[in-house]
């Protein structure tokens, strides 16, 4: 034990020993994103500060988009990382806080939370294929990079501390409302997951996983060529997780009372109602973390606004459930549930008198929006870089769609 103890306590100063130590580096990251494929700022701002809606306001979010499919996606994130490099290989630790919300749901339930079911007689409103998801999770990466025959080569694990989970899966869903309401009819598939709340204890650990990382780069020609995945991983939630599971249908019948004294349950009763018993359990289940697929090669340009240039094309990951094994199959329904489309972008970089201009121009994402970014970026050893990836919706006010601001700071010594 005591030869052990002299080994771990010795070997840190043997690392630095080194000749060949040439930097160490602290950095700070900060990410918060909000994005939207339908509803605007104003939807927000009602939610959170209230107000009055009105039946215009209410009519402008459920036709706000010409498809049925509205996308909410938020994330805040906060993360420190320390890295060293020696022997022309790089080390790295960091950790981070992730919050995040995926939700997915159709028109007809915007309708439906909106303006009831009145307008809507002898028709049926479809709400399936909705999907609610909320996570909160502390990152521990550690990160290796090095050259291989001139090839870029950075690999990372990490371990993914769960503090709560919550989610709802509809995959089918409808409500049909006879004329004059004489009669309902509602049917659903639904599966639900929610563990301990976490209030008190934000650090709380309800569930353990496990994410991968894999990057290569090298260079083709003039141009550097990236391929990379990272985040590519899951938790599972501790036996105390609460599941729910339902396939249910339900028919409602309008109810006569010619005398309200005779009121009495066994009219009720009467009415036809085929219900499939609730199935709730404590038990262990496995979320997904939305990983992100990257593609994207790099140059220099012969420009003064063009010093260097990234075209790229980049993907997410994310399936609802641990419902099917490793396949072809698999890997289609992570990418389609994960209620990202394919994002398309090109960055450049101008370097000014006091600062690095980026700007990235982009479309796709959690929405079909053509989105404007930019970044100031001051310093090489010690830099900070604050930015921006949706800068068209910080002159839109309460009809911006998106809103994002991350923040970068890094000191080598």
């Amino acid at each position: 034990m005591k030869k052990l103890l002299i080994i771990l306590l010795s070997t840190p100063h043997i690392l630095l020993a080194q000749n060949d130590v040439n930097n160490h580096s602290i950095e700070w990251n900060t990410n918060l994103l909000f994005e939207s494929s339908s509803l605007d700022k104003s939807f927000l701002n009602t939610m959170i500060y209230g107000g009055h809606i009105t039946d215009s306001i209410k009519t402008n979010w459920i036709n706000s988009r010409g498809n049925n499919n509205n996308v909410l996606y938020s994330e805040i994130s906060n993360g420190l990382k320390y890295t060293f490099e020696r022997n022309k290989s790089t080390f790295g630790f960091s950790f981070a806080d992730r919050n995040i919300l995926n939700t997915s749901f159709s028109d007809d339930l915007l309708r439906l939370a909106f303006e009831g079911n009145f307008h809507y007689q002898n028709k049926i409103l479809d709400f399936g294929e909705t999907s609610i998801r909320a996570d909160r999770f502390q990152q521990y990466t550690f990160t290796y990079r090095t050259s291989i025959k001139q090839v870029k080569v950075s690999t990372s694990v990490s371990y993914l501390s769960g503090n709560h989970h919550l989610s709802y899966i509809i995959e089918k869903g409808s409500l049909y409302t006879a004329p004059f309401g004489t009669s309902l009819d509602i049917a659903y598939d639904m599966s639900a997951f929610a563990t301990d709340t976490a209030l008190l204890n934000p650090f709380e650990n309800n569930g353990n996983g496990l994410s991968l990382g894999l990057s290569t780069e090298f260079q083709f020609k003039e141009h550097t060529i990236h391929l990379s995945f990272s985040d590519l991983g899951f938790i599972i939630w501790d036996p105390t997780s609460i599941t729910l599971s339902a396939d249910s249908n339900f028919t409602f019948s309008a109810i006569e009372i010619e005398d309200i004294f005779s009121f009495n349950d066994s009219l009720i009763n009467e009415n036809n109602i085929e219900n499939d018993v609730l199935r709730t359990n404590n038990e262990s289940f496995k979320s997904y973390i939305p990983a992100t697929f990257n593609f994207k090669f790099s140059g220099y340009g012969d420009y003064k606004y063009l010093n260097k240039y990234t075209l790229g094309i980049q993907g997410k990951w994310q399936p609802y459930l641990d419902n099917t094994p490793l396949s072809f199959k698999k890997i289609g329904q992570g990418f389609r549930e994960s209620n990202f489309i394919p994002l398309y972008y090109i960055q450049s970089v101008y370097t000014a008198k006091y600062c690095d201009v980026i700007t990235t121009l982009s479309h796709g994402g959690y929405s079909s929006n053509t989105n404007l970014g930019l970044a100031l970026s001051k310093g090489k050893k010690h830099n900070l870089t604050i930015g921006t990836y949706h800068l068209e919706d910080v002159l839109k006010s309460s009809k911006a769609q998106a809103v994002s601001i991350y923040f970068n700071i890094k000191l080598q010594f």
